[in-house]
């Protein structure tokens, strides 16, 4: 693995994102109760919660384009992808389409984040779902 010291603060971050956006596709939770929870949770030197905060209104507010995203452009059923796996594919969608990070970098973290948050072999799945877009 690739030595991410230098990238704690967007690592831990995106990590952290794809909890907070698993824990809002899973029970529809506010920004606003997702964000405080979240603060409480967590100290704002390991987390850029303007990021956080930016890329969780961008889910929200966009939730049906990115929904659309996932179902036609990626040609993948809500009942075929795992709840986490969807989260994943929602951060890496906002990543490129909002120019955080280059797609290189977007794609790597999410194959990363699927690699400690998913099974074993979903990376496959992310990979070939995110080099649709």
């Amino acid at each position: 693995m690739k030595n991410l010291a230098k990238h704690k603060l967007a690592v831990k971050t995106r990590e952290v994102l794809v909890q907070a956006f698993y824990q809002h596709l899973f029970e529809k939770t506010s920004s606003t109760e997702i964000l405080d929870q979240f603060k409480k949770e967590h100290r704002s030197e390991k987390v850029d919660f303007k990021r956080f905060k930016f890329c969780l209104d961008v889910l929200i507010k966009n939730n049906e384009i990115i929904e659309e995203t996932i179902s036609k452009k990626m040609k993948i059923k809500d009942n075929e992808i795992e709840l986490i796996d969807k989260a994943i594919l929602c951060l890496g969608i906002i990543e490129m389409d909002k120019q955080i990070a280059p797609r290189s970098v977007v794609i790597d973290e999410c194959i990363r984040l699927t690699r400690k948050f998913s099974n074993p072999e979903s990376y496959k799945f992310i990979n070939a779902s995110l080099d649709k877009i």
